[in-house]
């Protein structure tokens, strides 16, 4: 049964290239609600004909979530994770439709992160079509992974799917040189607003209270907690203010990028954000901050997270293929949920690529076929875990 699945895999990369082409002309970002639910019903009739329960998670005006189960107790629990929507806007798929040209395939979505969604999809489908019946799988799929969960309860979900799983997999893409993901930073995104007092630069100067004067003051503050050997890093990134260069600016906004490893990192960045805000440097400024809470948690390399990677990764001699290596990441991903329950998880174990979030976004096409032999042996060998 095994090499009929693994062959099943082999001969799928048509297949998987047609509905990856079918999703990545879907428009699915922020401001495409209705192509992130098309993209839910495609993946959800998969599913359905393979026999999985599907439900459609919806919230009034948010992105839909997508949770599938194919029950088999008592037999080994994977839960499949990921996310249906990408940076782009409405319009951008018109644009630059998919296309596979010299092995590469591009189009919107197509590394971060569509193929990794249909490359678990065909996986599935192997393993079903072939009978088999020893792994209870569950699939959950967000619809709003890159904003940060805002509106939906997308966090929940993935901390009550992965609870007590054998083996979470992240369907996020592969890294070009084959890394999977065993680790990532956590995330903060504080934005700090600086009141000050307008005056006349030039007649009454000193009546004024420059906001950009504290923004810039507190910017420094900021950047000086930048603690390299830990790893945890801070970016004022965006700063605005003032209106004229003859008027003392009255307002002032700069919006700060926290990343960190650990959850004890993450709430002293939480405190010294906090305590540079609360600190004057300009009489009579004042400052507030939205946004100094978790976005998203460090995805820690656990023994559980180790052991699991180790398991995938010895699937690689068995198949012919090249040892895939492993990456720790500062960019944040909804691996860290699941993996908070202590459940097993591995993140990135989707098509290998680069360009994630631009316009020359790519995958190998390969590596789906690659990625996906990987994935099923490791399920089919879980007893080893």
């Amino acid at each position: 049964m095994k090499t009929k699945i693994l062959d099943q895999i082999r001969g799928s990369e048509q297949g998987m290239l047609q509905l990856l082409e079918e999703l990545v002309n879907i428009d699915s970002g922020a401001d495409a609600l209705a192509g992130i639910n098309a993209v839910a019903q495609r993946i959800g009739a998969f599913l359905e004909v393979l026999g999985f329960t599907v439900e459609y998670l919806e919230t009034d005006g948010a992105p839909v979530q997508l949770l599938a189960r194919k029950a088999q107790p008592g037999k080994k629990q994977v839960l499949f994770s990921g996310h249906m929507d990408t940076v782009f806007n409405q319009g951008t798929a018109a644009v630059r439709p998919f296309k596979v040209e010299n092995g590469r395939a591009y189009g919107p979505g197509v590394l971060d992160m569509k193929g990794g969604l249909v490359m678990a999809l065909y996986v599935i489908r192997a393993l079903l079509e072939n009978g088999w019946q020893e792994t209870d799988m569950t699939v959950l799929l967000c619809g709003d992974e890159e904003m940060s969960h805002p509106f939906t309860d997308a966090v929940a979900q993935f901390k009550k799917a992965g609870a007590g799983k054998d083996a979470v997999f992240n369907l996020e893409f592969g890294r070009v040189d084959g890394s999977v993901v065993t680790g990532r930073k956590g995330t903060t995104r504080p934005t700090l607003v600086v009141e000050g007092i307008a005056s006349h630069a030039g007649n009454e100067p000193e009546k004024g209270a420059s906001a950009i004067l504290e923004l810039a003051q507190k910017t420094v503050a900021i950047h000086a907690l930048n603690n390299f050997a830990v790893g945890t890093t801070y970016n004022v990134g965006v700063v605005s203010g003032g209106t004229m260069a003859n008027i003392v600016a009255d307002k002032a906004v700069g919006e700060v990028d926290v990343r960190f490893k650990t959850i004890v990192e993450a709430e002293k960045s939480i405190a010294d954000v906090q305590r540079i805000v609360e600190t004057n440097y300009v009489p009579h400024t004042k400052t507030t901050v939205t946004g100094n809470v978790i976005k998203f948690m460090p995805f820690e390399t656990t023994l559980g997270v180790q052991r699991l990677y180790e398991h995938y990764a010895s699937q690689a001699e068995k198949l012919g293929l090249a040892k895939p290596g492993q990456q720790y990441v500062g960019g944040a991903s909804d691996a860290a949920w699941p993996a908070m329950t202590g459940a097993p998880t591995l993140c990135g174990v989707g098509p290998c690529g680069a360009g994630a979030h631009s316009d020359s976004e790519y995958i190998e096409v390969a590596t789906l076929t690659e990625r996906a032999l990987l994935l099923a042996s490791c399920i089919m060998e879980l007893d080893e875990l």
